[in-house]
């Protein structure tokens, strides 16, 4: 397959500090939104704990990473279509075993992981909630880091505690984003925002960009009664719209129905190194 981008993939952690605050939701939502504005899209489940992209997804996959790492399988064995433009990569507890193998064996696994370049220009990576290390070492890892909160104060707090964790330690990505969930109006998501923009620029001297809310909806309940994404079950409601200015915000809007505008990165390569190098200093 020709490459369409110039550069690599483009890594995207999607991260929260609290559980509850719909983070699942927006990465499940905003994969299919990019899929349908023709950006190539992988949503990798980074939760080594509990998973359940799949299940948002409706999906249910029988293999995930580990199985490529035991040579059981391969990467295109447990790549699942979702729609158009987008695949899901059940993560497991593979990406954690994968500072477990000899660097031999590692070397070869990242070439494999490399063919992502292949099918995507955008790698969304959901993980766990809470401020613990594995979600620390994906933020650190990606090219960029979503982070999503909710009105909520604790919300509110961890999500500043996340950001006090990837920042403090280490190096925090030089694209930082945020999403104000489940908000009732323009304004207390403006006000959310800037709390924590304010907050971040006077104690950890770093710039967060407010890349969009997602305004409080009934559909969004409904749907998960359903089983299904609300901007595949209710495209029209007011979520399904916040999302995708999201996703136009964060993307680059301008020519975006173009895959030659679709965000450049530093490839899979360069993220499976500086994963594994965390890892690896546990």
């Amino acid at each position: 397959m020709k490459k369409r981008i110039a550069g690599g993939i483009k890594t995207y952690t999607i991260a929260s500090g609290k559980g509850g605050v719909g983070k699942t939701s927006l990465s499940v939502n905003l994969a299919l939104t990019l899929g349908k504005m023709g950006v190539r899209t992988i949503i990798l489940d980074g939760d080594l704990g509990l998973a359940n992209v799949d299940v948002m997804f409706g999906l249910y996959p029988k293999y995930h990473l580990g199985y490529v790492i035991k040579g059981d399988k391969k990467l295109s064995d447990i790549l699942v279509s979702v729609q158009e433009n987008v695949y899901m990569l059940p993560g497991g507890t593979g990406l954690q075993e994968m500072a477990d193998l000899d660097a031999k064996r590692q070397l070869k696994l990242i070439e494999e992981l490399a063919s992502l370049e292949e099918y995507c220009d955008v790698l969304l990576i959901d993980t766990g909630a809470g401020v613990h290390r594995s979600v620390v070492v994906f933020a650190i890892a990606s090219d960029s880091l979503l982070l999503v909160t909710s009105p909520d104060p604790t919300a509110i707090r961890d999500c500043y505690g996340l950001l006090k964790a990837v920042s403090v330690k280490y190096s925090a990505p030089s694209e930082l984003h945020l999403v104000i969930n489940m908000v009732k109006s323009d304004k207390e998501a403006k006000e959310v925002a800037s709390r924590l923009q304010l907050t971040a620029k006077d104690f950890l001297g770093i710039d967060i960009n407010m890349a969009g809310y997602i305004l409080k909806d009934f559909h969004v309940e409904e749907a998960v009664k359903m089983g299904m994404p609300f901007v595949i079950s209710h495209p029209d409601c007011e979520a399904s719209k916040c999302v995708a200015w999201i996703a136009k915000n964060i993307f680059n809007p301008e020519g975006v129905d173009s895959v030659l505008d679709a965000p450049s990165g530093r490839g899979i390569k360069a993220f499976c190194m500086r994963l594994l190098k965390q890892f690896q200093l546990r």
